[in-house]
């Protein structure tokens, strides 16, 4: 999820405590809320609903949400825990590492079993740390090569690259007859990085974690290789010309929306972050994304979690605002506002197959390769990627993954 990752423009949204308080609550919970993009306005108005009607059907439990920007939640995170305030809720896009801590409750202690029997199994797989489930799914998205239909005409192409070595010679087209035009928009900004670039070096048969070696392999040939393609396009000015510097949602996606690039990777919530963007008009297409000659190209599943804390010991309160929250037309309610992500549950899922916007992304699932979320170590090497992996396109790809990979060996 996430990723599921959002606008520089949404950073700027409250981050204060919603919900309500009440001097004779018997119990408080703190949550802690990522800012989904939805349709380009926080979601503290959802929040503020569910913590209102939740608290009047239990007056005893008192319910507060500081809701975070992607940019800034997992540092607030860190810093509230490394405090002592812990929190009881937090929604965000990784587990595993306070799960290793021994900070959270196993999800089954803390929803119903019918609410657990309603979530898809293979959201629940990606939950797991040591072989038990320790967050709740609350949403997923898959990528897709997003791709402006007109400029592509424009530049006289009439069918989309399969391979490498064709979307090269696209660009090469793009870049020749369209002045002022970026062929792709590659964020490598600390916004999403580690999304971009596991797209793309998994078409090449790269990842970020080898589960049979149980060891990172962020400077693999693979992954040293895919850096140096991306560097090829750089240099040759087919792309925006920092990509390290380019976040997804300020850079990338607003290049798109104004028209001033051709391809980009796009999540489920792109058609209406466009509409609310500026890029209502756009002729838009999806595909998928491109491999070298002889291999897969994939794509992302990204995944992100409900983790229920165990240091206040509000066990009961807490299962009774996830089964809340998990109540269908609650959760509904959840997705409109987050922006039109992938369900987690069963029963939504079923109404997603149906929906033109999103079948297109639950087709692709079944390719999807996700963030290594069960090693503990992910967030701190996550971090790693963010901030330094972009420079591989700047640098000496080798020497740039290199260093991110003695990063990653000491992460804890």
């Amino acid at each position: 999820m996430r990723g599921s990752a959002i606008a520089a423009a949404l950073a700027l949204v409250a981050t204060t405590a919603i919900g309500i308080t009440t001097s004779h609550a018997a119990t408080t919970l703190t949550m802690i809320a990522a800012d989904y993009p939805g349709d380009g306005s926080t979601q503290q108005n959802q929040w503020n609903d569910f913590a209102t009607r939740f608290h009047a059907a239990n007056p005893d439990i008192t319910v507060n949400v500081i809701v975070k920007s992607w940019n800034d939640i997992d540092q607030y995170v860190a810093t509230q825990i490394a405090s002592g305030q812990y929190p009881d809720v937090v929604n965000k896009g990784d587990y595993s590492a306070p799960a290793a801590a021994g900070l959270l409750y196993p999800a089954s202690q803390v929803v119903s079993p019918s609410t657990l029997a309603d979530i898809l199994p293979t959201f629940l797989n990606n939950s797991k740390y040591n072989g038990t489930v320790y967050a709740l799914p609350d949403l997923a998205s898959a990528r897709a090569l997003f791709y402006n239909k007109d400029l592509l005409a424009k530049a006289g192409i009439t069918k989309l690259p399969t391979t490498w070595s064709s979307l090269t010679t696209d660009l090469g087209v793009i870049h020749r007859k369209l002045k002022g035009i970026y062929g792709y928009a590659i964020p490598l900004g600390p916004e999403e990085a580690e999304a971009e670039f596991n797209i793309w070096a998994g078409g090449n048969g790269g990842s970020y974690y080898d589960y049979t070696a149980k060891k990172w392999v962020l400077n693999s040939a693979a992954n040293v290789a895919t850096a140096t393609y991306l560097k090829g396009l750089v240099t040759k000015g087919y792309t925006e010309p920092n990509p390290d510097k380019c976040d997804r949602t300020a850079c990338a996606q607003a290049l798109f929306a104004a028209g001033k690039a051709v391809f980009i990777n796009g999540s489920v919530f792109l058609g209406s972050w466009l509409k609310a963007n500026g890029g209502a008009k756009l002729n838009v297409g999806t595909g998928s994304f491109v491999a070298p000659s002889g291999k897969k190209a994939v794509t992302l599943g990204v995944q992100d979690y409900f983790t229920m804390y165990n240091k206040n010991g509000n066990k009961e309160a807490i299962k009774k605002w996830m089964d809340f929250i998990y109540q269908p037309d609650n959760y509904a309610k959840f997705l409109t506002a987050a922006g039109g992500f992938i369900p987690a549950t069963k029963s939504a899922g079923a109404k997603a197959a149906s929906d033109p916007a999103l079948a297109p992304f639950i087709k692709l699932l079944p390719k999807a390769v996700f963030y290594p979320g069960d090693i503990a170590s992910w967030n701190s090497v996550k971090g790693y990627i963010q901030q330094g992996i972009g420079q591989a396109l700047k640098g000496d790809p080798a020497s740039v993954l290199g260093s991110l990979q003695k990063q990653a060996d000491s992460a804890k």
